[in-house]
């Protein structure tokens, strides 16, 4: 999930990332669905990768992978944080060796 083509809407109107991303963007009741799609700080935000914190921020795939939100989002609060189950370690991250 990454902000680009989907929305939850859930019985009431309110407006979500995703059903498992809990951070409310707006509600269709209040405005037109593409405004807030187009310009909440949520969604923005989602589909802007260099604003991705922690090694998701520095990986080479965060313009591809996008990892999870969600899931970054239920460990730590901030669903702008790194995915916390990911194994991979960024080109950036890893620690060079000397031969």
């Amino acid at each position: 999930m990454n902000g680009n083509g989907f929305v939850f809407i859930s019985h009431i109107g309110d407006v979500y990332p995703s059903g498992l991303l809990p951070v409310k963007a707006g509600n269709v009741r209040e405005q037109p669905l593409a405004e807030i799609y187009r310009e909440s700080p949520i969604f923005k935000n989602l589909r802007n990768p260099d604003k991705y914190k922690g090694k998701c921020g520095v990986c080479e795939f965060r313009n591809v992978c996008g990892a999870s939100r969600s899931r970054a989002y239920a460990m730590t609060g901030d669903y702008m944080e790194s995915e916390p189950f990911c194994v991979y370690i960024p080109k950036a991250l890893r620690k060079k060796t000397t031969s």
